[in-house]
């Protein structure tokens, strides 16, 4: 089957009309098929822009309602709020808030376990004198400090 449209051929100085011949593969169609009548009115939506696949909207649906309760509250609002309610009083609540306060006002937080510190305490005296109880002896002492990573015991 052969179909023929008429096509427009501009040149800088005249339009002419020329006949072209434009050959259609496949095998040929009925338009006036069931078929050829649906594909032509989704062709026609589709260009119109309402063209809408999948199941049909049921406007009665309970999830339609639920939709526009929805819609209605973000309008009201502004916002929605979804998933449960949290209890503002609670502990985690209150820790939460307190935890977002100190970093609102530049408060390093600390995360993690702190590293163990080590204390090594050199004599500096050798007079080394034994104390009964409650008597206090004051002793010459460096004491230096050192950060050890603290090893985990195991159970």
């Amino acid at each position: 089957m052969k179909n023929t449209q008429n096509e427009l051929v501009e040149t800088p100085t005249t339009v002419e009309t020329q006949n072209v011949e434009v050959k259609v593969l496949g095998r040929p169609s009925d338009p006036t098929s069931k078929r050829q009548q649906i594909l032509a009115k989704r062709e026609a939506a589709k260009a119109e822009g309402t063209f809408r696949k999948g199941r049909p909207i049921v406007g009665t649906s309970k999830r339609q309602e639920v939709l526009a309760q929805r819609k209605a509250k973000i309008e009201m609002n502004g916002e929605l709020r979804r998933g449960r309610p949290s209890v503002e009083t609670s502990e985690r609540q209150l820790k939460l808030k307190a935890k977002a306060d100190k970093l609102a006002s530049g408060i390093e937080i600390k995360r993690g376990r702190p590293k163990a510190e080590t204390v090594s305490v050199e004599v500096l005296t050798s007079d080394l004198v034994e104390l009964e109880r409650g008597e206090s002896v004051e002793v010459e002492a460096e004491v230096v400090v050192e950060k050890v990573k603290s090893k985990r015991s195991k159970k």
